[in-house]
């Protein structure tokens, strides 16, 4: 098997293990809703929220861990074990640290939060447990980043079903047994992440695997923590530029405003998810290749995504308008005019920036990413509190994208690649430019808009094609397949 098609298998298996968990809580909020109520199903939100949150203590050593043991692949079994037992000890340690801040924030935190004294009543004697997820949490990142760093993604998406099973099943079988008391949910919720912990480490026993062959090393820490604490500057100022925009509107503008702008934002980040699975099987190989190898790697991704995104972005440019209309009706789409339509354009962007800062990251360079992030909180938060008050809801979705464009720069060229992934950038980011003007000219299913909108899904297409011919010929050679399995299906009827 080849690099590529290894890294495709990868990504392949990483977007399952993606695509799980959103069928999965699809299929679980109605019965929470309908078994614990609209309230109490909040409450558990806000644990969960506030569990991936306080998740920042690791201080990056997840990563940290995929990078190390990533680089790693030739030494022997037992330096590598040495490594992971070094980022144990240390997540073990950063997470009970952070389960103790978080418990003695709890009370000040749930104050924030308009919950009733009844479910207050119900939460308290479950703070101890919400607590203990902090360090639980820690670990399991900690032994997922080390099948990432073997790259052993089968297994890895095989372990990570069960466990999102568990956490979206075992509080809600609590719920159904013993009531919908929060007390018993949160407990629930703990239990599960225990027992997500041991199946976790018991898989990583048998496939890294761990032999105690080695102990923890001193020198090791040094390394992990110093790579880990600049991913973590990158963990903490991801939220503030991915949410300041949503908090400066409700300011501005109304809560009403943060629907007209968060409802077509959701929709166009779902684009996301695919850079995001391969960026996520192309960083362990990253690591492990370094210099020109790995530019040439991250090269032939960034055409990938490219070929990949490019026609998704221009139709769903197209798309965004109608779809609102029919989904939540044609006065919340006029109100939401053009915003996932620009939203969709700074995506597009980020799509292929976040290769190059998994790039730079990989790499062992990633105090370049973090500082980068560091320098754009305030320029950003000026230039979206200025869009806003001059153009309102849209403004906040063009400073977004705005910023997006400024980091994409900045990371393409700290990355240092040749000419050539620049150069194959520019048709396609003109094709993505024409549709959105399009957009912004011509009135939603207009037969000018519907005309557009073929020709330029058709030129995104061709572009494609002519890009990535053996992915197309794949792609072509399922369709031909399925629709032959359909006539055969059909005439046996």
């Amino acid at each position: 098997m080849t690099a590529q098609s290894s890294i495709r298998r990868n990504a392949s298996l990483n977007l399952v293990s993606s695509v799980v968990p959103m069928l999965v809580a699809l299929a679980t909020t109605p019965i929470y809703l309908e078994h614990i109520g609209a309230a109490r199903y909040g409450v558990l939100a806000i644990v969960w929220m506030i569990q991936g949150y306080f998740g920042f203590l690791d201080l990056g050593l997840s990563s940290a861990t995929s990078n190390r043991i990533a680089q790693l692949g030739n030494m022997t079994a037992a330096y590598r074990e040495s490594v992971l037992w070094t980022a144990l000890i240390l997540n073990a340690a950063l997470g009970v640290a952070g389960g103790l801040v978080l418990f003695a924030l709890m009370h000040l935190l749930f104050a924030c939060f308009d919950m009733g004294p009844a479910l207050r009543a119900e939460l308290q004697p479950a703070l101890p447990c919400v607590a203990c997820l902090v360090p639980l949490s820690n670990l399991i990142s900690v032994l997922n980043g080390a099948l990432t760093g073997r790259e052993r993604f089968g297994t890895l998406n095989a372990v990570q079903l069960p466990v999102t099973l568990m956490y979206q099943l075992v509080p809600l079988g609590a719920a159904l047994v013993f009531g919908p008391s929060l007390r018993y949910l949160v407990l629930a919720t703990m239990i599960a992440g225990i027992a997500s912990l041991v199946l976790t480490f018991a898989v990583v026993w048998r496939t890294f695997p761990l032999r105690f062959a080695a102990a923890p090393r001193r020198e090791f820490a040094g390394k992990l923590l110093s790579y880990g604490a600049w991913i973590s500057v990158t963990t903490l100022a991801q939220p503030l530029l991915e949410t300041a925009d949503r908090l400066m509107i409700g300011h501005a503008l109304g809560p009403q405003a943060v629907t007209y702008y968060q409802v077509p934002f959701n929709l166009a980040g779902r684009v996301r998810l695919f850079p995001g699975v391969v960026t996520k099987a192309l960083f362990p190989r990253l690591s492990a290749l370094g210099g020109k190898s790995a530019a040439d790697l991250s090269g032939t991704a960034i055409r990938g995504v490219a070929a990949a995104l490019t026609p998704m972005t221009v139709f769903g440019m197209f798309l965004m308008h109608p779809f609102l209309a029919l989904w939540v009706g044609q006065e919340f789409a006029q109100r939401a005019n053009s915003v996932g339509e620009t939203i969709l354009v700074g995506i597009w962007i980020n799509a292929l920036a976040s290769i190059a800062a998994c790039h730079l990251q990989a790499t062992g360079r990633p105090g370049i990413v973090a500082r980068f992030q560091a320098y754009e909180v305030v320029p950003f938060f000026l230039m979206l509190w200025w869009a806003l008050h001059t153009f309102g809801v849209i403004g906040a979705a063009l400073a977004w994208s705005a910023r997006a464009a400024l980091d994409s720069a900045l990371l393409f060229g700290a990355a240092r690649f040749d000419s050539r992934p620049a150069r194959m950038l520019f048709t396609p980011a003109l094709i993505v430019l024409a549709a959105y003007v399009a957009t912004l000219v011509f009135a939603p299913l207009t037969w000018p808009n519907i005309a557009l909108w073929a020709g330029l899904t058709g030129v995104a297409l061709v572009w494609t094609a002519r890009t990535e011919p053996a992915a197309c010929a794949r792609v072509a050679s399922l369709f031909a397949s399925m629709r032959n399995a359909t006539r055969r299906w059909a005439q046996g009827q």
